[in-house]
């Protein structure tokens, strides 16, 4: 394993100079940051969709210009969807649900600026730290991965819809009831085990589900616009004196271990297939909080939760490529179109891949370390004009987000009915926020509750004729002791919040 690994080293200064020193790989790079930067910030299109829209071109140009433009996609609209949950609370992308909570306080206190420079560089140092430490542990992670079954899987789910829960609101068993409802919406449709329909009422639409970006979009961007338009004068979002990003190096001083923490989670959460970008956020968030000495300030706009969470949603891409390369499981929906990427271009993603592929390893991390470094420049000289049209008047920028929020999700399905979902989640957004519930963990709920579901059915197969089995396996009994623990804390929490 050693061998392989220092004969992998061995390539670094090649990999170097194929990516800093090639004209086409950095400029395809910056290309790819630009369009990531708009993807990201732009609401109802996600980093997912702007990766697969770039798919096609595999076909038809070579690998040194598709992969940097595919890599640089991924980093950069992961990195910025935060800028657009901090200043208008539409997250630009699922991974940014949790920057929300103290990014948007931030800007409504006129600290726009400083929000858009935590997330710019929370997001640069989670995706730096992640994919070095991806280079040097690939070989220990890949052979831990395989600890982790279907049964393991849910667990750590749940853990995160509980996480979710006891953080997104004051009372946590209002989160909990928001995300079980979350997981509820999500079994809507054909089951992908037995192709059998569920709570679709016979209506043909129901069978695929619901779209996951209608309802995220509905939740969160229509719901805004609702309590905008029930206040008789709508909130604004201090803008006079804007300009570049407020960045501060001493945050990294200040938040030193909230940062390494945050990039541990994101890369542990990360290699867990399916889960990563929806929880790690959370998970980070909730370990600032509690380690903090400043907890009273998290949720009313605390740099440290912003960093937190941007932090471990950008380290997940380097825990992500860990199951995706060494054993050819996408550890993630975005890891799942560079899976599709690597095959159509010849390459076989799995345990051989060192062997044959000697080198390609090294420099997809450096990929992706150059790729954090330019989505550093290219959002911070993006951001006076990214900060000046998202801090414009309520009734201004919220009419303008949901139309492009319609568009998008109207170019990826050419359906009405996901913008009857849209227009239904935005009501149920508004109804639960008015009634004191979160929507954060009902979101995070509909964007793993397919992925657990799956799981969990598959684990109760495999143990039928065992059923105690499944509740002895030692990372699960771990897990289920935390679950435990969590519940009774959020039980507790839940009577003093009603006291």
């Amino acid at each position: 394993m050693f061998e392989h690994l220092i004969r992998e080293w061995s390539y670094l200064p090649i990999a170097f100079s194929k990516i800093f020193l090639s004209p086409i790989s950095m400029t395809f790079l910056i290309i790819g940051a630009i369009l990531g930067y708009v993807v990201g910030v732009l609401p109802g299109i996600a980093a997912m969709l702007g990766m697969a829209m770039v798919l096609g071109l595999t076909l038809k140009l070579p690998m040194d210009i598709t992969y940097p433009l595919i890599l640089g996609i991924w980093v950069s609209a992961i990195a910025t969807g935060g800028i657009t949950a901090s200043l208008i609370n539409i997250p630009g992308t699922p991974a940014a649900l949790a920057t929300a909570v103290d990014g948007f306080p931030m800007a409504k206190k006129g600290k726009a600026r400083e929000a858009s420079g935590a997330v710019i560089l929370g997001s640069t140092l989670g995706c730096l730290i992640s994919n070095i430490f991806a280079l040097v542990g690939l070989p220990l992670f890949a052979t831990f991965a395989l600890l982790f079954g279907d049964w393991e899987i849910f667990l750590f789910g749940m853990m995160g819809i509980l996480v979710v829960g006891a953080l997104a609101g004051e009372d946590p068993i209002k989160g909990w009831i928001a995300g079980l409802l979350g997981f509820f919406i999500s079994s809507i449709g054909m089951d992908e085990l037995f192709a059998f329909p569920r709570f679709t009422f016979g209506n043909p639409y129901l069978t695929k589900g619901v779209g996951l970006l209608p309802a995220l979009i509905g939740l969160f961007g229509l719901s805004e616009v609702f309590i905008v338009l029930k206040e008789r004068k709508p909130y604004e979002i201090p803008g006079k004196k804007m300009g570049f990003a407020k960045i501060e190096l001493s945050w990294i001083r200040k938040y030193l271990g909230t940062i390494f923490r945050s990039s541990g989670i994101g890369i542990w959460i990360g290699f867990i297939p399916g889960v990563g970008e929806s929880v790690a956020p959370w998970v980070a968030y909730y370990a600032a909080k509690r380690s903090s000495k400043f907890k009273e300030l998290f949720g009313k706009g605390h740099v440290e939760g912003v960093i937190a969470a941007e932090v471990a949603n950008n380290a997940v891409s380097g825990g992500a490529l860990l199951p995706t390369l060494a054993l050819g499981i996408p550890g993630s929906g975005t890891t799942a179109i560079l899976l599709a990427y690597l095959f159509l271009a010849g390459i076989r993603p799995g345990p051989l891949l060192i062997i044959e592929k000697p080198g390609f390893l090294v420099y997809t991390a450096l990929l992706l370390i150059a790729a954090g470094i330019v989505t550093f420049i290219v959002a911070f000289l993006l951001s006076p004009f990214v900060i000046r049209i998202l801090t414009l008047p309520r009734e201004v920028i919220l009419p303008i987000a949901v139309s492009l929020c319609i568009v998008g999700i109207w170019g990826a399905g050419f359906t009405v009915h996901d913008l009857w979902v849209l227009f239904a989640f935005g009501l149920l957004g508004f109804v639960l926020r008015t009634r004191g519930f979160p929507i954060a963990p009902m979101a995070v709920g509909i964007l793993i509750g397919k992925i657990l579901d799956t799981h969990l059915r598959r684990s109760i197969i495999q143990y039928i004729t065992n059923p105690l089995g499944l509740f002895l396996r030692p990372i699960g009994i771990a897990i289920i002791v935390l679950l435990t623990l969590m519940l009774i804390s959020g039980f507790r929490m839940s009577k003093a919040v009603r006291r």
